[in-house]
């Protein structure tokens, strides 16, 4: 008879918890760009200054641009929201996956 091998471990330990990290700091920093645009937290002369920053940190954020101040239905509301969203929930976990390929990639090449 042969001897049994052992299966060996996963070879990405921490992939599934850098891309649920990743998958809930993209909610959370879409979701407070957008109550802070809805609610009208920052003053008026800042706008501009909060747009680039809600566009740095949150791009799928233009979409609210098609929207407008007031949408036409709160259907319209919903779908817009979800979209930036999951959006940049995605958004962020595809950037954190590539760099977390990338860092696998570099501790492989030094160990040999």
């Amino acid at each position: 008879m042969g001897s049994l091998v052992q299966p060996s471990g996963p070879k990405d330990k921490h992939l599934k918890s850098v891309l649920f990290g990743s998958f809930g700091l993209g909610v959370a920093i879409a979701l407070g760009v957008y109550f802070a645009w809805r609610l009208h937290a920052v003053p008026p002369e800042f706008y501009g200054l909060f747009t680039a920053v809600a566009l740095f940190v949150c791009p799928p954020f233009i979409l609210s641009f098609a929207v407008g101040p007031t949408p036409d239905s709160d259907l319209a509301l919903v779908l817009v929201v979800g979209t930036i969203v999951f959006a940049n929930a995605f958004l962020y976990a595809g950037v954190a996956a590539g760099i977390y390929a990338v860092t696998v990639l570099l501790r492989r090449g030094k160990q040999r």
